[in-house]
């Protein structure tokens, strides 16, 4: 289902851009979504079939118009920044269990 709404949002984008000439690149995702969600009452309480178009043209014009700013050399790896902790697994039950030293260099004070 989310498959689904993706392609919609990203075919909302592609006609928005066409339409105004717009780079896509440059077209939000987020804001596609929010503008939608806006403009999706209104377009189903619409009486008649012209006021509905009105309102999809209107919708692809907010769109065409929320842009994103360029951003050259931009990267973003996917990494994680937080390391795991170095503590034991609970693997027996509590009250077997015995605390090995941690394995970092700072260690429990008593």
């Amino acid at each position: 289902m989310f498959f689904i709404a993706y392609h919609l949002i990203r075919c909302l984008i592609v006609e928005a851009g066409a339409s105004n000439d717009v780079s896509l690149d440059r077209m939000s995702f987020k804001g596609t979504v929010d503008s939608v969600r806006q403009f999706s009452l209104a377009i189903a309480q619409a009486r008649s079939k012209k006021k509905q178009n009105q309102l999809i043209v209107e919708l692809l014009e907010v769109i065409a118009r929320d842009q994103v700013p360029d951003r050259p050399d931009r990267r973003e790896p996917r990494t994680v920044k937080r390391r795991p902790k170095a503590y034991q697994l609970l693997d027996r039950p509590r009250h077997v269990m015995k605390e090995i030293p941690h394995r970092s260099k700072y260690r429990k004070t008593s």
